[in-house]
């Protein structure tokens, strides 16, 4: 399994975990989980995150996905899995949430992710 930190600013930062091959996972080979987490002094604060946790065909493209206590399930409109669409989507998703002075920064830190595709 790949994991890791990608900063975003000092308020937030994005955390990944691409997990090793799995057959069920058709179109990115592996399944991967995308965290948009808020730093405070005491821990950390999990916002939302992406996931391509859908195996059944016709619905292999990420969704994104709330805190349990709102319990909500967004499709967030990618027909394509295109890996740039997605990444576009994602990140219009985020600013949404935490606000649109942190554009530059949130794009910076998505263009440093990789393809969770084998």
């Amino acid at each position: 399994m790949e994991k890791g930190t990608i900063p975003i600013n000092k308020k937030y930062e994005l955390q990944y975990h691409y997990f090793d091959r799995d057959t069920k996972y058709k179109y990115y080979n592996r399944k991967f989980e995308i965290y948009l987490v808020e730093k405070k002094n005491f821990g950390k604060n999990y916002i939302l995150h992406m996931d391509n946790c859908e195996t059944t065909p016709g619905k292999w493209t990420p969704h994104i996905h709330k805190p349990p206590n709102i319990n909500k399930r967004l499709y967030f409109g990618v027909s394509t899995l295109n890996w740039n669409d997605i990444k576009n989507n994602f990140l219009d998703c985020i600013v949404g949430e935490i606000g649109e002075e942190h554009r530059e920064d949130v794009k910076k830190a998505i263009g440093k992710l990789m393809s969770p595709k084998i």
